[in-house]
């Protein structure tokens, strides 16, 4: 209850709204090759706030045409932080427009189309940020939250997400608790003389899994201690002398993290980054 459900209830809600995001910009980025196709090669993303300026006053090649380098470069400006390439960007954009090979002519419905798909992506975008900021600020309110953000490679969103899908800390009274709630519990199948490779059991929370892995692939770059054990799992073979895949490493590190988070929240300790761990406390 309390916080924490309220974080769990805002992580769903944003992973259905970022799933829905990425719907919405494929949709624009579909359009876009479409009418103004060259646009890629200037606005890599479809959450630019360059594009989405550029999409808002002339959004298709013959309405570039009619407007003068100098407004292209100021409408960069304003909704962009590069302002020194801002001028280069405006060139190549004017000269794009004249060589475009996008449709024409544009009607009223090509218009409608591409101000419906950009008002989808902002709507998702700006809503995304806002439930951001929303689980940020209830995360101030767990006491167990800055033991885990002590942890380099983990973030305020994964935090979140991580403590609203765990719940209540003392619920548990052991790290494997929290693996196996996670499905990241080792398991295997075996036949006669056949033995195969051990996998996860995916049975847990999976969103809480998904986050974890995340978490993995950060903490093994930013962190002496996994990265450290991320290496020597390099160099371990399993029991039918083959050596893990990276993703098997990963899910290792994921299980090793967990235990390492148990340790944390419940001894109330912060973590220092050593080869061999040594928390700090609180």
């Amino acid at each position: 209850d309390g916080s924490l459900r309220q974080l769990r209830t805002l992580a769903k809600a944003r992973e259905r709204l970022l799933r829905y995001s990425v719907s919405a910009k494929n949709s624009l980025h579909a359009a876009l090759d479409d009418y103004f196709p060259e646009l890629h090669e200037l606005f890599w993303s479809m959450g630019s706030r360059s594009l989405w300026a550029i999409l808002d006053r002339c959004p298709f090649p013959e309405d570039v045409r009619l407007i003068k380098v100098s407004t292209l470069k100021e409408l960069i400006v304003k909704s962009s932080r590069n302002r020194a390439g801002s001028v280069q960007k405006a060139k190549a954009l004017y000269q794009a427009a004249t060589k475009s090979i996008g449709l024409r002519p544009i009607g009223s419905a090509d218009r409608y189309r591409v101000q419906m798909c950009l008002e989808e992506v902002k709507r998702t975008v700006l809503t995304l940020k806002s439930m951001d900021q929303q689980m940020k600020s209830l995360l101030k309110e767990i006491p167990a939250a800055p033991y885990l953000l002590s942890i380099p490679g983990i973030g305020a969103l994964s935090a979140a997400v991580f403590l609203g899908e765990l719940g209540d800390p003392a619920h548990f009274h052991h790290a494997r608790q929290i693996v196996k709630y996670a499905g990241y519990d080792p398991q295997e199948s075996d036949s006669g003389s056949w033995v195969s490779r051990k996998f996860i059991s995916k049975k847990g929370r999976w969103l809480m899994r998904k986050y974890l892995f995340f978490m993995s692939m950060r903490v093994v770059v930013l962190t002496n201690y996994f990265k450290a054990y991320y290496e020597r799992k390099l160099e371990t073979k399993n029991r039918v002398g083959q050596l893990p895949r990276r993703k098997e490493i990963l899910c290792a590190v994921a299980i090793k993290l967990i235990k390492v988070i148990f340790a944390l929240l419940r001894d109330k300790r912060r973590f220092e980054d050593t080869v061999t761990p040594v928390f700090q406390t609180a």
